[in-house]
């Protein structure tokens, strides 16, 4: 699949793309841009909520704890290859940057960001956070790097959430039928640009549990790390 079967959806106060049986949508808030990932079959129009982005509180803002980066700025971008979108933001003393490309691989589509964060100021955290309307019922597995939903609830698909660049990603319970995801950057104090890269990557047609090419294809280290489901008060905020 080239670039031109991903598609722009432009309306006043929102931009997004979309691909065969996902997509992703910024809407703006104020002076800041949120989005939500929406889901379904590859033939279809008809989506459903997949998640959507957890943003930090300007009221509570702690800069050294970035719950998720802040974009008050974005634009459309095209090349040979995907369709982009490139989003700024500040969120003193905190310069975001990032891009969102989706395309498409064999059998999915696949959703990835790819943020940098240039900040001279002492940093713990750097993560970007979602809320997703699914539970511990279609959770199919998880560690250290990724997260994967499927089942009846996401209609036999298969949702994966992966961390990219040495990153990490934590789970924690949201109520009775949601859960929040977290990706974390490795923060590397030596330097005064992090980066933190990450992806949604959907199945409409899930592969039998006994196939993991596709679900393993963007595994960094090739190993299953020890997953901890986290209570609420452990979770990064």
């Amino acid at each position: 699949m080239g670039p031109l079967e991903i598609n722009y959806e432009e309306a006043d106060d929102r931009i997004g793309l979309r691909g065969p049986g996902l997509r992703v949508t910024f809407r703006r808030q104020g002076v800041r841009w949120d989005h939500a990932l929406t889901i379904g079959p590859s033939d279809s129009r008809q989506f459903q909520p997949a998640a959507h982005s957890i943003e930090t509180d300007p009221n509570d803002f702690s800069p050294q704890r970035i719950l998720s980066p802040a974009y008050q700025e974005l634009q459309r971008h095209t090349d040979s290859k995907a369709r982009c979108l490139l989003l700024t933001g500040q969120a003193t003393p905190h310069h975001f940057s990032a891009v969102v490309t989706v395309r498409s691989i064999p059998g999915c589509v696949v959703a990835v960001w790819d943020v940098a964060d240039r900040c001279r100021a002492p940093l713990e955290v750097l993560a970007a956070t979602y809320l997703v309307p699914f539970g511990g019922s279609d959770l199919v597995d998880a560690s250290s790097d990724r997260v994967v939903w499927g089942g009846d609830g996401l209609g036999q698909g298969r949702l994966e959430f992966v961390a990219d660049v040495e990153g990490s990603v934590v789970l924690a319970e949201a109520g009775r039928c949601a859960s929040r995801v977290q990706v974390l950057a490795r923060v590397d104090p030596a330097t005064h640009t992090q980066r933190l890269a990450y992806r949604w990557l959907w199945t409409p047609e899930a592969p039998s549990r006994s196939s993991s090419r596709v679900a393993t294809a963007f595994d960094q280290s090739g190993a299953q790390v020890g997953y901890k489901k986290l209570p609420e008060s452990e979770f990064d905020a």
